[in-house]
């Protein structure tokens, strides 16, 4: 069968009833959600269960709502690649930012002189202060 054929082919299913089985589960996936948010799994624990559950509703509408389950095998290629650049590039950056946190340069005196101390604050003159 031809690519045109395929297409044609293609177009003419009706999709609505997955539509409504896609529809369903995202509403019970983002009713987990709510659910799996009032319990604290510890940080690493909260933000891996948060990020499985965004993954698995990501997926559903890019199969579905995008088509790519009936397209041809190499476009997950396409879209699978450019995602996983993404997770190496935020994976590199995690120790980063896990290692310079607001509680990175406690308990180290050597360390004091990279953070910059801001300004205090200037107070309004206000009504009692000198005229402009």
């Amino acid at each position: 069968m031809s690519d045109a054929a395929a297409a044609q082919d293609h177009g003419a299913h009706d999709h609505s009833k997955a539509y409504v089985k896609v529809l369903l589960a995202l509403a019970v996936l983002t009713f987990i959600t709510v659910l799996v948010s009032r319990y604290h799994f510890g940080r690493v624990g909260n933000i891996g269960v948060g990020l499985l559950i965004a993954t698995v509703k990501a997926s559903l509408v890019v199969m579905f709502f995008m088509h790519l389950k009936y397209e041809q095998r190499w476009w997950a290629g396409i879209v699978l690649f450019p995602l996983l650049l993404v997770m190496i590039i935020i994976g590199s950056n995690l120790p980063d930012t896990a290692l310079n946190g607001p509680d990175s340069m406690k308990g180290d005196p050597n360390r004091s002189d990279l953070i910059s101390i801001p300004d205090p604050v200037i107070k309004h003159a206000g009504k009692a202060g000198p005229a402009h």
